[in-house]
């Protein structure tokens, strides 16, 4: 394994209850008796309450949707931390009232504790014998213990260079772990502990509303980023892409749509070329690079090893966005039950059956990882089991594991935040399954937009798609019917226990 410069650390960080050395060019920062090493280019906000009381730091771009900003220089709670009762519910209402992206380190009232977002889109991994934690492993390890820990028969199990992922708090090295989403890491046990969810999400008993209040949410996120300067805002085929459009609507003068000419996404740029000159939108086609050798060495290494795929190989095409906001769609399918084929709310869900709908190899390791993962949530019904793991099995330690691959180019989210999820989770599942939610939302923002076809050339080339992705992706083909026959036997299995 070729190891880039142990230097290239920009955005990254480590965390530990007695001082380390800093790196050159980093800066120290304590937290009452913790200690922050902070890398280049990693923006720090403390947390003070109403009596301008330290409570902790702030890491990333959290977004004030009530105040319509970038939290930056200072954020103040409204109460004091002597009303403080229940800790886990004032760092729900004062943290996970934030959107964006950020991670929350706590230090008061005698716990010390690290949050992440509503799904982790800063991601953090530990080492509870080293008792540190960092950003990767990359900034936890020293070149030889890198080398030496790594886990390279897992790794070529996963399929890491291809599309897989480690799931269920593992990682690619030995002894490292990764904080999922919905739990903190306490870091005086140095255990993770759930904080979220502390219930079922009740049913909303009026869909439109709800989704309304989703593209609200949406629509105040965008025009913060677009007041705070140049902004841009992906544009392709897709569903969740036309949903960022149309919330878009009101500020175009203000943002810039892109989209990459990858040599498999011909139908988004065409998609997204029609829907700019339809609606004169301000569009950028970002021309396909292909990262070298040394780039998707430094990826793999920035991201701890713990993921690849077509992401290393195209990165180096997105570097025109550096040094400004893009927003992205990533989030939009907790809304469509994305791992609930063949399920029902009674239908058992043990953990092989849970890894194959993931369309992970079904090692050992892996099955007891995310048994482990699955035991404390028993007494929820299946749809809810299958919404947070794909929360946290898969968007937590797939979707974000990079967060820190590409250190200028700052990445917002809108669909995610703790507001949005439990409104996404709380739409009947009936309307979920149907999956035309955000379609109709879509409508009712522009319906002009919403009359392009989604995820469609509209001509004779949508008939030749299946057998071209089948012919592109062999192995996410495979992948897809693992998930499918997973499923089955899942349904075939509960059958005959009834």
């Amino acid at each position: 394994m070729l190891l880039p410069g142990q230097d290239n650390f920009d955005g990254q960080f480590v965390i530990s209850t007695v001082a380390k050395p800093c790196p050159h060019g980093w800066q120290q920062r304590q937290l009452g008796t913790l200690f922050l090493n902070l890398a280049p280019t990693t923006p720090v906000v403390p947390v003070v309450d109403a009596d301008n009381r330290s409570i902790g730091l702030l890491l990333g771009m959290p977004i004030d949707l009530d105040r319509g900003v970038i939290v930056d220089g200072q954020y103040r709670v409204d109460c004091k931390l002597d009303d403080v009762q229940d800790l886990d519910d004032f760092v729900e209402k004062n943290i996970y009232r934030l959107a964006g992206s950020f991670l929350f380190v706590l230090s008061a009232l005698g716990s010390r504790r690290i949050y992440l977002d509503a799904n982790g889109t800063l991601s953090v991994v530990y080492d509870p014998e080293a008792r540190v934690a960092g950003a990767t492993a990359s900034v936890l390890l020293d070149a030889v213990e890198y080398k030496k820990r790594f886990r390279a028969e897992l790794y070529k199990t996963l399929d890491i260079e291809d599309a897989g992922w480690f799931t269920a708090g593992l990682t690619a090295h030995e002894g490292i772990e990764r904080l999922l989403c919905n739990h903190y890491l306490d870091l005086d046990s140095w255990a993770a502990s759930r904080h979220w969810p502390v219930a079922t999400i009740e049913v909303s008993p009026d869909p439109v509303s709800t989704c309304a209040r989703i593209c609200d949410r949406i629509s105040k996120t965008i025009e913060i980023l677009a007041r705070a300067g140049s902004t841009s805002v992906a544009l392709t085929a897709g569903n969740d892409s036309r949903l960022l459009l149309a919330c878009s609507r009101y500020m175009l003068a203000n943002l810039t749509f892109v989209t990459v000419a990858a040599p498999t996404a011909d139908l988004d740029v065409a998609c997204a070329r029609r829907l700019a000159r339809q609606f004169g939108l301000r569009h950028q086609v970002l021309q396909y690079r292909e990262a070298t050798e040394a780039e998707a060495d430094l990826w793999r290494f920035r991201a701890g090893h713990c993921v690849g795929g077509n992401n290393v190989k195209m990165h180096p095409s997105v570097k025109p966005l550096e040094g400004r906001p893009f927003v992205g769609g990533l989030g939009g399918e907790v809304g469509r039950g994305f791992l609930w084929l063949n399920a029902r709310p009674d239908t058992v869900i043990d953990a092989k059956g849970l890894v194959a709908r993931l369309k992970l190899s079904r090692t050992a390791e892996v099955v007891s990882a995310v048994d482990n993962w699955l035991a404390p949530l028993a007494h929820f019904d299946a749809f809810f089991i299958l919404d947070l793991a794909y929360l946290e099995l898969r968007m937590s330690t797939w979707g974000f594991c990079d967060s820190y691959v590409k250190p200028k180019q700052l990445e917002i989210h809108p669909m995610i935040s703790r507001a949005n999820y439990v409104d996404m989770l709380s739409l009947p599942p009936e309307v979920r399954r149907k999956g035309d939610i955000y379609f109709q939302a879509i409508e009712a923002l522009w319906k002009e937009v919403s009359e392009v076809p989604i995820n469609k050339y509209g001509n004779y080339r949508d008939m030749l798609r299946p057998a071209k992705e089948a012919i592109r992706h062999p192995k996410r083909a495979s992948r897809k019917v693992m998930q499918i026959v997973g499923a089955w036997r899942s349904r075939t299995a509960e059958k005959s226990r009834t």
